[in-house]
């Protein structure tokens, strides 16, 4: 095979994902506080799914399967996030025993996305020549640790929003938490 149709096969395979439709439509309803948090179970069992497929990543030519790979699960985190977003956003505010449970759900979501991220940092010389072994990739890792902050962070304000007194009180712990690992996340691959 030839250098170009390995490029314009990585090329088509990322576009083909990037532009793919969630499998799901939601429907304008009401949603509660159990629909948060399953829409943040959705996203700890993406980020466990990812976590795994970056431990194992060996970079190089023999990574570029993989890097497809990564790629479609970041691109389907980033569509998790956007639906938990919406999901968020289209509930009322939620009661105290709402807000605990959400408030739990990130709790547990907290380390899961600093271990995340720690091994994507960690992984960074071998995104340096992700690309077929002689070109890098983590201009695109950057790009999308950016996508996914920004959205990290809007997930993190919708819910803050809608938790009840004391929960809402204390969201900026964790949230800061999640903001601080992305931060430093994104300076790696600055």
């Amino acid at each position: 095979m030839n250098f170009l149709y390995l490029l314009t096969l990585l090329f088509t395979a990322t576009v083909a994902v990037a532009t793919a439709t969630p499998a799901k439509v939601l429907s304008p309803t009401k949603r509660d506080g159990s629909s948060v948090v399953s829409a943040v179970n959705t996203i700890s069992t993406q980020l466990v799914t990812l976590n795994t497929t970056v431990s194992s990543y060996p970079g190089g030519i023999e990574g570029t399967l993989s890097a497809l790979q990564i790629q479609a699960e970041t691109i389907q985190l980033e569509v998790d996030l956007k639906t938990a977003i919406k999901v968020t956003r289209q509930s009322a505010n939620f009661t105290d025993a709402e807000s605990q449970k959400v408030a739990e759900a990130f709790v547990t979501l907290e380390p899961q996305i600093a271990s995340t991220l720690a091994n994507i940092v960690a992984k960074k010389s071998d995104f340096d020549d992700g690309l077929l072994g002689i070109a890098s990739l983590s201009f695109l890792v950057k790009f999308d640790l950016q996508e996914l902050s920004i959205l990290s962070k809007a997930l993190g304000s919708a819910v803050q929003d809608k938790l009840s007194g004391t929960y809402a009180e204390l969201a900026p712990l964790i949230l800061n938490e999640i903001s601080t690992a992305f931060k430093k996340a994104i300076a790696a691959y600055s």
